[in-house]
Order: C-alpha cells, then sequence, then structure tokens
C-alpha cells in the first residue's frame, strides 16, 4: 500500500512529490512519458518563464485562493533553495538565469532523487477506483493501491476516469495557442509583424500589442495567444480581429506618408508601393484586399485609393473560427467549486487535483507555472 500515489510527472506533479516526499512520506510518482517535466523543457520558448514578478486576478480565468499560502515569491524562495538562479525581464517575466528550461527541471530532479520517491515511466493510468479507505489506481504495469491519490495529468487527458467518477468538470479546449482563420493567409505565411490587435467578444473590446506570425489559415505570436485564453474565458471560439500593423501613426500621419510616398514613388508600379514598409507580402495583401492591380502605376493613386490603403493597414480585419492544436496549456478542467481550499475533492476524501487538471489557467507570462507550483506545493502540504 502506497502512502501517496501522483498520477502525471509534470511541474505539478514534480512540485508535489518533492514536498509530500519531504514529510516523509512514501511517495510513487508515474508519467506516462518516458521522461519527467516535458512541458517544464517547453515552457517560454526553452528558456522556461517560471512566474511572474506580478500575479493577479487580470492573469488568470479564476483566482485561486491558494495563492495566499504560496505565491510567486514563495515559488522563487524555494528554487532559490534548491540552487536556481533567476532574473526578471522588462516585462516581469521570471527566466533562470542560464536562459535553459532544463536548469529548472534540474533542480527540480536534483531534489526529487534526494527523496524516497518513487518514479515510474511509461505509466499511463487507465482507471483509479474508491475501494473502502484506499484507491485502486489501474495501470499498464499493473495495479497500486494508495492512501491518497493526487491527479497531476494536465490537459484532456483524464476525462474519461473523471467521467467515471462523475467529478464536474469544464470541457478542456486548447488554449495559449495559434487562432484559425475564415480568410487564407496563405500568402502571408511565415510573416511577422509587430502589431496592435483589436479583438471584438461578445460585448467588449479587448487590444493586445505584440508580435503576430501569419501561418496557413491561422494566425500566431503571444498576444494572439492571450486573446485565445480569453476567448476559452467567455467559452466562445469565434471573434473579429482587427490589426493595426503601423500603430505608431495616427490616422492623420498614415495619410500624409502615404501621399509622400505616392509622390516620391511615382515611377513605380503598385506591387513595389509598399517595399521599405512592409515586408512584400504583407503589401500584396493590402493592395488585394483594396482591389488594387500589381501592375497599376502609382502615379495613378489618387485619395480615396490612399485612404482605403490607410484604412487596411490601420485595420486589417480576420474573422476567427477555431483553435489551433499547437497549444501550451488546456482551458477547463476540474471546477474549483468541487475542491477543497487544499484542492481536495470535495466528493472524494484523500483524491486531489493539482496544475492544469483544475479549472485555473491564465495568459503567457509565466501564470501557468506559477499556478502548478501553488497547486503542488499546497497539495504536497495538505497531504
Amino acid at each position: 500500500m502506497k502512502d501517496v500515489v501522483i498520477v502525471g510527472g509534470g511541474a505539478s506533479g514534480i512540485m508535489c512529490a518533492i514536498v509530500c516526499a519531504m514529510k516523509g512520506k512514501k511517495v510513487t510518482l508515474m508519467e506516462s512519458g518516458v521522461k519527467l517535466g516535458k512541458k517544464i523543457m517547453m515552457s517560454g520558448n526553452g528558456r522556461c518563464n517560471l512566474t511572474n514578478k506580478t500575479i493577479s486576478s487580470d492573469n488568470y480565468n479564476v483566482f485561486p485562493k491558494q495563492f495566499e499560502k504560496f505565491d510567486n515569491y514563495h515559488a522563487l524562495e524555494f528554487f532559490k533553495g534548491l540552487g536556481l538562479e533567476t532574473y526578471f525581464d522588462e516585462e516581469g517575466r521570471c527566466y533562470p538565469i542560464s536562459n535553459h528550461a532544463s536548469s529548472v527541471l534540474d533542480v527540480l530532479l536534483n531534489k526529487l532523487n534526494q527523496t524516497n520517491c518513487e518514479v515510474i515511466s511509461n505509466c499511463a493510468v487507465d482507471n483509479i477506483k474508491r475501494v473502502n479507505n484506499y484507491y485502486e489506481v489501474s495501470t499498464a504495469l499493473g495495479v497500486f493501491e494508495a492512501k491518497k491519490v493526487v491527479i497531476a495529468t494536465g490537459g484532456n487527458t483524464i476525462t474519461k476516469i473523471l467521467d467515471e467518477l462523475e467529478i464536474e468538470y469544464r470541457p478542456f479546449k486548447p488554449s495559449l495557442c495559434g487562432l484559425k482563420t475564415l480568410q487564407s493567409t496563405q500568402l502571408l505565411t511565415g510573416v511577422r509583424a509587430e502589431c496592435e490587435v483589436k479583438a471584438v467578444i461578445k460585448d467588449f473590446v479587448k487590444v493586445e500589442k505584440g508580435e503576430v506570425i501569419f501561418k496557413d489559415d491561422a494566425i500566431s505570436g503571444i498576444c494572439i495567444f492571450n486573446l485565445s485564453a480569453l476567448l476559452n474565458w467567455h467559452n466562445i471560439d469565434n471573434c473579429s480581429l482587427s490589426l493595426n500593423l503601423l500603430p505608431q501613426y495616427t490616422d492623420k500621419q498614415l495619410l500624409d506618408v502615404l501621399q509622400t510616398r505616392k509622390q516620391s514613388l511615382s515611377e513605380l508600379t503598385a506591387r513595389q508601393f509598399f517595399d521599405g514598409m512592409l515586408h512584400k507580402n504583407l503589401g500584396q495583401e493590402i493592395l488585394n484586399r483594396c482591389h488594387i492591380k500589381l501592375n497599376m502605376p502609382v502615379k495613378n493613386f489618387n485619395l480615396s485609393i490612399l485612404k482605403n490603403f490607410a484604412t487596411h493597414l490601420q485595420n486589417l480585419t480576420f474573422n476567427v473560427c477555431g483553435f489551433e492544436n499547437n497549444n501550451q496549456v488546456h482551458s477547463g478542467g476540474v471546477r474549483v467549486g468541487e475542491l477543497t481550499d487544499n484542492l481536495e475533492s470535495k466528493k472524494y476524501a484523500n483524491l486531489y487535483f493539482v496544475g492544469e487538471v483544475v479549472d485555473v489557467d491564465g495568459v503567457c507570462g509565466g501564470y501557468n507555472l506559477q499556478w502548478a507550483w501553488t497547486s503542488g506545493y499546497v497539495v504536497g502540504e495538505s497531504v
């Protein structure tokens, strides 16, 4: 009989295992993959944005009270004790000073290896069943009995078990991901542009700034990822996006610039008009949307054409029709109301949930990893 079985070897599962084992519990950590901490290695473009200087309700769909027990500065103290050196960038994002996610995983595994925690890899869990006062955890490697079980699987890999246990959860959907568009972006594939992005969501407008990356029938980038989270929080999968490709100009300034370009580039054709101002393919997209032939002489542009250019440069519109599957996290999960302050199921004693499997998710910036550390630590202490 195990004291504690933790299902899932990601950030929250590892944190929970370390804290449990440090308290002297016999812990078994099960991971369906070959190695622990796969998502840690992928986070922050391989640098691991492990938390943020500012943690507020603006950053999450639900602001969990567990942050009162273990917040961003508790997390930094914890990692400092493991030997991790960190820094904050100008946006308040926290990274290891090495700028390698492996440094975060290394110190966690070093600590884990100092405990009596048993780690079992390639061990996918098929079923979790309550039997009298303990649990049976069925896996491809056999059935394990445990006094307490912590589910730290993340994402939508646990829905079958949640359904069988009749635990209420919000459906899992991709979040922090690219957004699919009705308009074809094939011409723009691979193009990057610094934009101001305005999203019309239900009855309000949200503005994000940052780099937009165009893909086949989709747009991506951190500001788009954040909007994907917002769409999930409002339980919708479509909206209208407007990209301001030149936010540094006012309406009047932009029109003045276009009029000056017409005068100085009068001997060129429309195909060349935006060269030096926009990526060539982005310039062609503007011409296409304004129904201007590529061989039209620039000297033939009238004021109406220039105003139309300005409108599309400041309001390049796309209709979002869904989410890409390149998501960093999933929105949805076990509803917070189903859990105690220690993230124990109100329905099943000694069954806990941590990390992404709980209906708590944030925007980009280290907020989701902070929830992983917080939930893992709180449950580890409780267990």
